[in-house]
């Protein structure tokens, strides 16, 4: 049978004597009830099969709050034991991992970005997830997968590795427009842009003699979710081709330009300095992730400002069909025995559940990936302000979710996406033949095989 989308714990009455009738709107501020899948598949195996280890690389809240979840877990079931790993940073774990595949000793699951879970799977280490989801006891269900907003499921598949998933998605943030509140109400505007239009307008009324309107970085995640916002992408499905130099990179890279003329739009040397200009008030906007808001609040600090930094989603070419690009880590399951593997589904099953989701939102505050995760987040629940603030920027409607390019030569192409950002920022920019130019050398990159 297939896993129900809910399982509580506790008759739902004592969880309503508990938390009130709020939580059918909201959810209890403190720990949700625990939602899992139905039956631990292996209660009877091994205590040594049943404790599988968990490569990461999150530190501090991160690995808190994954630290309290395996608690929990084993609470739970008992029979099961999830050890979390720290292994460092990003490149310790690419290194440990292609090391442990080549000697055929991989942890039993792996969070890691969806590059490197690219890379993990192209080296053999990783099997794809497809006779999972699809299980009868405990794969998802339709209800699950409408669950799910549009495109996150999908960002652990992958059309270069023959449009196989390798990846479940679990720690997600999005691309995000930063704005001071304060010096656009002074320049009598209110709220976000929603349209790239309006950015652009907002932008250049902002612009005075001792402020602008947007401090730029040479950065091609800034690039990918404007190309994302209008429904378009930097290379195709395949990731064979370029397409910064199709209409949408023409008009994103054309609305640079032009505000750079203009003076509204200045493009800085480093990503600290982009951050240094906004949070010393210099700047309106400032494009980034959602994680950054904790370095703009401290250059606002360090410039001893005190204007209010808000948060909305980039601006769209249609607001009614939202795009968000996203970036994180996802779980992967190592080519492990097959109980051993199913374990590891299991585990992942009941971490991305709605209520468990929730745990990890408000710890961590991740992007939701499930509507139903909503359900157990209090609107007034600090950790999730952020997202609050990008929802109602959207009036509400459900965002779909881009994700950012895993060909393993991707480094190489973002800095060639950085090359645009330098040429199209000086005096007279043939923008066409800029992005022409790029794409090429793009596609050359991409031509390449590893």
């Amino acid at each position: 049978m297939h896993v129900p989308y809910f399982s509580f714990r506790y008759p739902l009455s004592l969880i309503l004597l508990s938390c009130g009738i709020l939580i059918v709107l909201f959810g209890c501020s403190s720990a949700a009830p625990t939602a899992a899948p139905s039956e631990t598949p292996s209660s009877a195996a091994s205590a040594e099969t049943n404790t599988l280890t968990l490569w990461h690389t999150f530190d501090e809240t991160h690995q808190k709050a994954l630290e309290q979840l395996a608690d929990e877990f084993h609470k739970t079931y008992p029979d099961l034991t999830i050890n979390p790993v720290y292994v460092g940073g990003h490149d310790d774990l690419s290194k440990q991992m292609t090391a442990a595949i080549a000697l055929g000793t991989p942890p039993d699951l792996v969070l890691a970005d969806r590059r490197q879970i690219a890379e993990f799977a192209a080296q053999g280490g990783l099997r794809a997830l497809e006779p999972f989801l699809g299980d009868a006891e405990l794969g998802l269900s339709k209800q699950d997968r409408d669950d799910f907003w549009q495109g996150a499921l999908a960002l652990g598949t992958y059309p270069t590795l023959g449009n196989r998933t390798y990846g479940f998605p679990f720690d997600q943030e999005p691309l995000v427009l930063f704005y001071n509140a304060d010096l656009l109400k002074s320049v009598n505007v209110n709220g976000a842009p929603r349209t790239w239009e309006q950015f652009g307008q907002d932008a250049t009324a902002a612009t005075k003699e001792q402020t602008y309107g947007w401090a730029m970085r040479a950065d091609a995640a800034t690039l990918e979710g404007m190309l994302a916002s209008r429904g378009s992408a930097l290379l195709t499905d395949a990731e064979t081709r370029a397409l910064l130099n199709e209409r949408a990179g023409l008009a994103s890279m054309k609305l640079v330009a032009d505000l750079t003329e203009a003076q509204a739009a200045k493009l800085a040397s480093s990503d600290d300095k982009a951050r240094n200009e906004f949070g010393a008030g210099k700047a309106a906007y400032y494009i980034g992730w959602l994680s950054e808001a904790d370095a703009l609040e401290n250059a606002q600090k360090a410039a001893k400002q005190k204007f209010q930094i808000r948060v909305a989603p980039l601006p769209q070419l249609d607001p009614e069909t939202p795009w968000l690009l996203t970036r994180g880590d996802l779980f992967g399951i190592t080519k492990v025995s097959n109980e051993r593997a199913r374990n590891a589904w299991f585990f992942i099953r009941w971490i991305t559940s709605p209520t468990q989701s929730a745990r990890w939102v408000r710890a961590t505050d991740a992007l939701p990936l499930r509507a139903s995760t909503l359900t157990y987040l209090s609107p007034s629940t600090q950790t999730n302000a952020r997202y609050r603030q990008i929802l109602n920027a959207l009036d509400n409607v459900a965002p779909r979710f881009a994700p950012q390019p895993a060909h393993p030569y991707m480094d190489t192409v973002e800095r060639t996406v950085g090359d645009a950002w330098l040429q199209v920022t000086e005096p007279k920019p043939d923008v066409r033949a800029i992005l022409d130019a790029i794409a090429a050398r793009i596609n050359q990159i991409l031509a390449i095989q590893p």
